[in-house]
């Protein structure tokens, strides 16, 4: 991988971490209501974002380290947990928002989909490699 594209990937990991960080710290009453009527669609909000985070932190793990596929999964998926748990500790004693063990479920689900469709966007994008 070229350098100046990993250094793009890295800085998104990073970029991308900062924005589930903000998206999750505001208040529940200040994010805009999209008019849909999708039930539990903070689930899905959720799942999305730590299936983005899984893929970004692969192909940076994948292109920096030479470590397994297995391991580079692993580590994907416990950064889910941790950062997704983290969010929500975070909701329910500091932010004026809830913390809720179904959205971290969601992160974690959406840390692993994203695992599981890692070698997928490697086909389909295979410059980043």
């Amino acid at each position: 991988m070229k350098p100046v594209l990993l250094r793009l990937i890295l800085w998104s990991n990073i970029v991308w971490a900062l924005i589930i960080f903000i998206l999750c710290a505001i208040p529940g009453e200040d994010i805009p209501n999209p008019g849909l009527n999708i039930p539990h669609l903070d689930k899905v909000v959720h799942f999305g974002m730590f299936f983005i985070m899984s893929v970004l932190l692969a192909y940076v793990l994948e292109a920096k380290t030479r470590l397994p596929l297995r391991t580079i999964y692993l580590l994907a998926i416990a950064t889910a947990l941790v950062y997704g748990g983290a969010i929500e500790l975070l909701q329910h004693y500091f932010f004026n928002r809830g913390g809720d063990v179904w959205d971290w479920l969601a992160d974690i689900l959406g840390g692993i989909a994203g695992c599981l469709c890692f070698p997928l966007s490697r086909r389909i994008f295979p410059s980043l490699r």
